[in-house]
């Protein structure tokens, strides 16, 4: 009798944890789903118009497309403290200027 009891309680606890390892593992399934953002943060306008002296402070940028989760195209400029959402025609000037950088010695 008391050992049926045992192997009973043995029992729950096992299945109590595979409940939370198989909870756990689908949190992280849909965490990760999305391109590695819980959240997708998305920028809603563009700026068309940065001093060229803003743009040399870029740290790097990452292109916003609106085939995924957000609705417009966009380059999000990051700099030291803060990120800034500017026109994707930018990316060629960015690009120009990292060349530039690179080809002085």
């Amino acid at each position: 009798m008391i050992c049926s009891s045992f192997i009973q309680s043995q029992k729950a606890t096992m299945e109590f944890r595979s409940s939370c390892l198989l909870f756990v593992c689908f949190t992280i399934i849909i965490l990760i789903d999305n391109k590695g953002a819980a959240i997708p943060t998305c920028c809603l306008s563009v700026s068309h118009r940065i001093p060229k002296s803003v743009l040399r402070s870029v740290r790097r940028y990452e292109v916003q497309d609106r085939s995924g989760h957000c609705e417009i195209d966009a380059l999000i400029l990051h700099f030291k403290r803060r990120k800034l959402c500017a026109h994707p025609k930018l990316e060629r000037f960015l690009k120009k200027m990292k060349k530039r950088r690179v080809e002085k010695p």
